[in-house]
């Protein structure tokens, strides 16, 4: 196990905001495998992005839908507990458009005032606007969710995801596939990612499209590690460097998802950039370096039935939350991953190491600009300063208007995309994962999501005669619900 790979303990009741005095988990203890023949978990992805926010990215390039891009066509099986069918009328799906375009009418109103006004004016103006109807609430939170099961392995997995955005086009992605090759019993694994982009929506999309490929193509060279010696491409030569550092009995699919994660940002960031200088084509620099400007949090679980374990990369503040029933009915959170931010003290301690006596964190964010200390893309904090100077003239009349270079920039890279790995043993208890983008974890604390989540479950293996209920049947439509109903003071 490498320095990046770490084991949590199970902890009870987190709050979005740490105790100063929290102490941290023991590194050796971990949870009990389970010991069942077959069970379920259910897995609800969703993203949050604050109300408020209504800035505008604007390219002429197609942007794919951030929830369809790896979804799973056929195929699906409803075995071990139900899944959400989506059947409506044309006249039903007439009236859930025009509710959309009434809402998508009533933001381009508050956005065309709102934009007139100094930022103080916009706070105070934005609290007078009007609400929204039930109706228009429940057109949106329906508009993007999605539901499905796998089946016939041991660990059957119902996956529930939805998305709601602030800005558009939307910086969120969401990415889910099946990886290969399976374990040697036959059971399959699965990849789920969230991919939280800012500064665009350009980083986000590209790794949300390329992550499950990459990884599998990483699976295949850490298992034929002979074989991986002749291969010549970066990407080998990434899994060859890792191997080297942390010794030929590291854990397979941490180093996977390790050299996943490096090698993605490195094509995003460095090969795109060699590209661009090769071809000096101007008509593609938006296509080639608008993923690098961006920026986007990556967070990867992936589930392995055979193993009963999930294993969880990080990148960033995006969080994975595990939901575990006690004994006595109860609910306890478990964090399968940190936020890497100024308020996680392992990473400050290695800043402070790769940039001795420099003031790196200003106003709790990496020069003052970035809060993840750990990212995609933002080759502000990456690119040389010669780099910077050469493209961003060029790149920010463009539209990207994070084409600046940083105060204090003395020796990049100050943003590095190379994941911390969490391994987890399911038990019988672990009933269901959380994956979201921070937004989520602004509005609920860690508790209220897992609570939020056992209320849906809960309801949807209620005794036959029980009255318990929930608005919806997604189970990450009911978070985000929950979340947009509830204020930062809990009401």
């Amino acid at each position: 196990m490498n320095s990046s790979t770490r084991k949590l303990t199970p902890r009870r009741g987190f709050s979005s905001q740490k105790r100063k005095d929290a102490k941290p988990a023991d590194p050796e203890e971990t949870a009990k495998p389970t010991t069942s023949n077959k069970r379920s978990l259910t897995f609800a992805i969703g993203g949050v992005l604050t109300l408020l926010g209504v800035a505008s990215y604007t390219f002429s390039l197609r942007q794919t839908d951030p929830l369809t891009a790896n979804v799973p066509t056929a195929g699906l099986s409803t075995v071990g507990v139900p899944t959400t069918t989506v059947s409506t009328t044309t006249a039903t799906q007439s009236k859930v458009l025009e509710t959309l375009q009434s809402v998508e009418k009533k933001r381009a109103e508050a956005r065309q005032k709102l934009d007139k006004l100094t930022y103080k004016e916009r706070r105070e103006e934005a609290r007078k606007l009007g609400l929204l109807t039930e109706e228009e609430v429940d057109a949106i939170l329906h508009a993007k969710e999605k539901s499905w099961c796998t089946g016939g392995d041991p660990l059957r997995l119902r996956i529930d995801t939805n998305q709601v955005s602030s800005n558009n086009p939307i910086e969120d992605y969401l990415a889910w596939d099946e990886l290969v090759p399976a374990k040697q019993d036959g059971v399959p694994r699965y990849m789920f990612g969230v991919f939280d982009g800012h500064a665009g929506y350009m980083c986000a999309e590209q790794i949300a499209q390329r992550i499950g490929p990459m990884l599998n193509q990483s699976l295949a060279l850490v298992k034929q590690a002979e074989a991986a010696g002749d291969d010549a491409s970066q990407l080998a030569g990434t899994v060859r460097q890792l191997t080297k550092e942390a010794g030929l009995d590291w854990d397979h699919m941490a180093l996977a998802l390790t050299a996943t994660f490096i090698n993605m940002d490195r094509e995003l960031v460095h090969n795109a950039l060699a590209e661009f200088r090769r071809s000096q084509d101007l008509s593609r620099i938006d296509e080639l370096l608008g993923p690098a400007v961006s920026g986007s949090c990556g967070l990867v679980a992936v589930v392995d039935g055979a193993a009963r374990e999930v294993v969880v990369a990080n990148t960033g503040d995006s969080r994975a939350l595990l939901g575990v029933q006690l004994a006595d009915g109860r609910w306890k959170a478990v964090r399968l991953s940190e936020d890497q931010t100024a308020d996680n003290r392992q990473e400050l301690a290695r800043l402070a190491r790769e940039h001795p006596g420099e003031a790196v964190i200003k106003k709790n964010r990496v020069l003052g600009g970035l809060m993840p200390t750990r990212a995609f893309g933002d080759s502000r904090y990456k690119w040389t300063l010669e780099t910077q100077q050469d493209l961003f003239p060029v790149l920010r009349p463009r539209g990207h208007r994070y084409a600046t270079t940083p105060e204090n920039f003395l020796s990049p890279p100050y943003v590095t995309a190379r994941p911390v790995i969490v391994r987890h043993k399911l038990a019988d208890t672990d009933k269901f994962i959380v994956i979201a983008s921070d937004g989520l974890y602004d509005q609920l604390s860690d508790a209220e999501v897992v609570d939020t989540v056992a209320q849906w479950y809960e309801a949807q293996h209620k005794p036959e005669g029980s009255s318990l209920a929930t608005p919806d049947e997604n189970a990450a439509t009911h978070l985000i619900r929950t979340a947009l109903s509830t204020d930062r003071l809990g009401r």
